[in-house]
C-alpha cells in the first residue's frame, strides 16, 4: 500500500514540472552539447578586448585548452567552441566573431555578469 501511494504521489509530482515551466521559452544552451575541438593556437586570434556598443568592454583569454570571455572587471565565464569562430557560455550567452576576428557579436548578453542590459536576450555587437 505505501508503495503504491508512494509511486502515485511521485508520478503526480513528475507530472507538474512541465505545467510548471510551460510558459518558460528561454532556451539554455550548455557548452558541451556541440562542442567543437579548437586548437589552442587556433583561438590566438580572439584573444584581445572588445568595445562593444553600449561601452562596456569584453576582453577574451585563454588558459591551456580553456577559453574565456570577461566583461569589465567581472568574471571571468567559460565559453565553449561551437564552430570555427562561435562560441557559447553554459548561461546560453552566443559569440560569433566576423571580419577576422575584427568584430563579434554577442546574443543573450544579459546573460553575463556584469552585463548592463534589461534583458538576457540583448544582442551586442563588439569592434577591437
Amino acid at each position: 500500500m505505501k508503495t503504491t501511494l508512494f509511486g502515485v504521489v511521485a508520478a503526480l509530482a513528475f507530472a507538474a514540472i512541465p505545467a510548471a515551466h510551460a510558459d518558460d521559452t528561454s532556451v539554455q544552451i550548455k557548452g558541451g552539447s556541440q562542442r567543437f575541438h579548437m586548437m589552442q593556437e587556433d583561438f590566438a586570434d580572439y584573444k584581445n578586448s572588445y568595445r562593444l556598443t553600449n561601452g562596456q568592454i569584453l576582453k577574451f583569454s585563454q588558459r591551456q585548452a580553456h577559453f574565456y570571455a570577461q566583461l569589465d572587471k567581472g568574471q571571468r565565464v567559460e565559453i565553449f567552441a561551437i564552430g570555427k569562430d562561435q562560441f557559447v557560455s553554459d548561461a546560453g550567452t552566443r559569440f560569433e566573431f566576423s571580419d577576422a576576428a575584427e568584430n563579434v557579436g554577442v546574443a543573450n548578453f544579459g546573460r553575463l555578469p556584469m552585463a548592463q542590459a534589461t534583458t538576457g536576450d540583448t544582442i551586442v555587437m563588439a569592434r577591437r
